[in-house]
């Protein structure tokens, strides 16, 4: 049965794969790091260190639930989960390799004399069988540390699929989020909307009467048809944006929309964000991104390739030996002797491989090598620049989306009060009915505006978090595979499994029988 390793359990083996790699030598020195001054300030004791969880800061029960499902049962994420169950595997292949190679076998084979030889031997049946049974073993001596980087490498493939795994979930978080923000915005704007219609339409009544009355030219019903008809287009417009965006939510969830319809029909404010963040250590938390950490880890696999590559360069040499029994029905000989010592087969030897013309072949797989590792310490450099940007960005996104709230909501407010004294004018009999309603569009436009504003803050607070690469490593979430899956790879692979305990078996057998 195949089973997923406990990520703890992989990581550390990984982990003790990459200390035992410096310890020899064999990590390169540390990839350079193009950042600016800035980003190497120490933090200060004032400085509260970012929460991975950062989305349950908005308080918001649905996107909590929708995070849930869609890190259970999100297909990239759980393609994601896979690659990593599959980086496991090949550095269990790869770190075989580097150990005795033992193997059983036997053979059971009939031949037939020719008559005329037959007719030479007298005695003899012409027909002849020949058993054999042999346990084998092979050891390739890894001298040159062929064996060992190519082991090397696939331990940072296998970390370097964890951290492609947690930036996979960080995206997939931050997106999630910030398309569940833009449908509740978008589903504010369109009440408001649908406000500013209901008032748009009173006005137009307003000046049909009028014109009735004969008080106004026939210009004011046209232009009040004019403004109800564009508001009506603006709530259409809301409207569509507020389908497409639970579409959109219910994708990133991993659900149909009905599945998610009852989650998000329920009314729900604006998702608030809180003050802008300290990010704290810049440096440290650059580095702690997923996807710098991936890239990385790839450039650190592609140097221990580049090693093992460059150790194909010299002789390889192999132990190898063998311990069998054989028996032939030759004579007055049996099948049955094969369970006689005498009828041993014993094999041993070392073997040498050295290269000799191999037109340049060995020397070009170390140059493919160093091209492939040099573009990888560049697409690492620029994973480094790109994060700084990220984090640039969001931060300057973030304070000028809180500066620009603060300055609306005194707008709105201000916008208010207009609309209470219109209607005190209006009580009065000093005010219009047509100031009154101008004064509510006017603070309906402030009110949009708000939320608007609200929307952008909370956007520009996930682009923040997506930005320092936070999101994974929550307690309390899904596994990395999920049940369902788990389950179909463990079915797949399960007469596989029992063929590995059988091999494994074997192996210790020999080894005892070795002792």
């Amino acid at each position: 049965m195949w089973r997923h390793p406990d990520s703890r359990t992989a990581s550390g083996l990984a982990a003790a794969l990459l200390l035992a790699a410096c310890s020899t030598g064999g990590l390169m020195r540390p990839l350079p790091t193009p950042v600016a001054n800035g980003w190497s300030a120490q933090a200060g004791p004032e400085v509260v260190p970012p929460r991975a969880d950062w989305w349950r800061a908005l308080n918001d029960p649905t996107l909590d639930a929708l995070v849930v499902h869609a890190v259970e049962t999100s297909p990239n994420l759980q393609s994601a989960a896979a690659k990593v169950a599959q980086a496991s595997a090949q550095m269990q292949i790869s770190g075989a390799a580097v150990l005795p190679q033992h193997s059983i076998g036997g053979s059971l084979n009939q031949y037939r004399l020719p008559p005329e030889v037959a007719e030479k031997l007298k005695g003899i049946d012409p027909d002849i069988v020949l058993g054999r049974v042999q346990i084998g073993s092979q050891w390739e001596l890894d001298l040159w540390g062929k064996a060992r980087n190519a082991k090397r490498a696939d331990a940072y493939g296998y970390l370097g699929a964890q951290a492609a795994y947690r930036a996979a979930l960080v995206s997939l978080i931050g997106d999630l989020t910030a398309a569940y923000v833009d449908v509740r915005a978008a589903e504010r704007r369109l009440a408001i909307a649908q406000q500013q219609a209901a008032i748009r339409e009173a006005g137009l009544k307003l000046a049909k009467a009028r014109h009735r009355d004969g008080t106004s030219d026939g210009g004011d019903p046209a232009q009040a048809r004019a403004l109800a008809g564009q508001q009506q287009a603006v709530v259409a417009t809301l409207a569509d944006a507020v389908t497409q965006g639970r579409a959109k939510v219910a994708l990133l969830a991993g659900m149909p929309v009905q599945q998610a319809a009852p989650l998000l029909d329920t009314p729900a404010a604006i998702p608030a964000a809180g003050a802008a963040t300290d990010p704290g250590l810049p440096r440290d938390l650059l580095r702690a991104r997923p996807d710098v950490m991936q890239a990385e880890l790839a450039a650190r696999a592609q140097y221990a390739r580049l090693k093992s590559a460059k150790a194909s360069l010299y002789p390889s040499f192999a132990l190898s030996g063998s311990l069998g029994l054989s028996a032939t029905t030759i004579g007055k000989s049996s099948l049955s002797d094969i369970f006689s010592w005498d009828k041993r087969l014993i094999t041993n030897g070392l073997s040498l491989t050295m290269p000799l013309f191999d037109h340049g072949r060995l020397a070009g797989q170390v140059e493919v090598q160093d091209a492939a590792f040099e573009q990888a310490i560049q697409a690492y450099m620029q994973a480094v620049l790109a994060a700084q940007h990220d984090v640039e960005s969001a931060l300057s996104q973030q304070r000028a989306a809180q500066a620009s709230l603060t300055l609306l909501h005194g707008v709105a407010s201000d916008m208010r009060r207009q609309v209470t004294l219109a209607e005190a004018r209006y009580r009065r009999g000093t005010g219009t009915r047509q100031d009154l309603l101008t004064a509510q569009v006017n603070a309906l436009a402030a009110e949009d505006a708000v939320a608007q504003a609200q929307g952008n803050a909370a956007t520009a607070y996930v682009a923040l978090q997506r930005a320092l690469g936070l999101g994974a490593g929550v307690p309390g979430m899904p596994p990395m595979l999920s049940p369902d899956t788990r389950q179909r790879m463990e079915e797949r692979t399960r007469w596989g499994e029992r063929l590995s305990a059988l091999s494994g078996g074997a192996s210790a057998a020999l080894a005892e029988a070795v002792k």
